[in-house]
C-alpha cells in the first residue's frame, strides 16, 4: 500500500524534527562495525603498493588523503577538493611547482599530529620507491622532481615539467598518509611486507 503524500510530509517532518535528538545523544565508543565488499581479500592493506578494490573499500575510509576528486561530482577528472590540505594551490614557476599548506586539526590513532612530513614521506614512497618496496603508480608520477616539506604545515611538489596530469595522479583515492615515523622505521630496517601495517589499519584523521 502506497503512502498519501500528505502521510508522506507528516513523516518526513516527524523524522527532521527527531533529527536533533539523535544528534544530541551521547556517542558510543568501540563496538565491531561488519559489512561486505564484493572481493576477494587483499594481499595486504597498503594502499601504495595495492590496486584492488578491495584494499581501496576496505581501507580508504580509515585514512586521510591529500587532495580527492569532489565527492558531489565524482566523474569530474578536474574538480578537485582538500582532505588534508587547507586549499588546492595554484601552481608556481611556469606550473611546476605546487606548495600545499596542511591543515593542522588532524592526528594519527596514536595521537602524533599529522603534519607536513608526513604527507612528503608518504608521496616519496609513492613516487619513489626505494628497492624491495612495491610502488603500484610510481610511474603516474615521472613529471614529479621532489616532494619535500618546508615546515610542519607546508609540503611542496616540484615538477619536471608541466602538466595537467599532475593533480589528478595526486588524487588517487589509493595516496593513504602514513606516519613517516613509521616509514622512517620501515626504510631503516629495510624490511617492509612484515611491518603491522601492512595487517593492520593505524588511522589518520581530524581531531574530534
Amino acid at each position: 500500500m502506497s503512502l498519501k503524500p500528505t502521510k508522506v510530509a507528516v513523516l518526513f517532518i516527524g523524522l527532521a524534527l527527531a533529527a536533533p535528538l539523535a544528534a544530541e545523544e551521547a556517542p558510543k565508543y568501540g563496538g565491531t562495525l561488519t559489512y561486505m565488499i564484493p572481493a576477494d581479500a587483499p594481499p595486504s592493506f597498503d594502499g601504495h603498493r595495492e590496486s584492488t578494490y578491495a584494499t581501496v573499500h576496505s581501507v580508504a575510509p580509515f585514512y586521510s588523503v591529500l587532495i580527492r576528486v569532489n565527492p558531489e561530482n565524482p566523474s569530474s577528472t578536474t574538480d578537485f577538493v582538500c582532505d588534508l590540505c587547507t586549499e588546492i594551490p595554484q601552481p608556481t614557476d611556469e606550473a611546476k611547482t605546487y606548495t600545499f599548506k596542511i591543515r593542522q586539526d588532524v592526528e594519527f590513532h596514536d595521537g602524533s599530529p599529522l603534519t607536513a612530513g608526513d604527507v612528503a614521506a608518504s608521496f616519496n614512497k609513492i613516487i619513489f620507491p626505494v628497492d624491495g618496496l612495491l610502488s603500484a603508480r610510481s610511474s603516474n608520477y615521472l613529471m614529479v622532481e621532489k616532494v619535500e616539506a618546508l615546515d610542519p604545515s607546508t609540503v611542496v611538489f616540484k615538477l619536471k615539467f608541466a602538466t595537467s596530469a599532475f593533480l589528478p595522479a595526486l588524487a588517487d583515492p589509493f595516496n593513504f598518509i602514513y606516519s613517516k615515523a613509521i616509514l622512517d622505521k620501515e626504510r631503516a630496517a629495510k624490511v617492509f611486507n612484515t611491518q603491522p601495517r601492512y595487517v593492520n589499519i593505524a588511522i589518520a584523521c581530524p581531531i574530534r
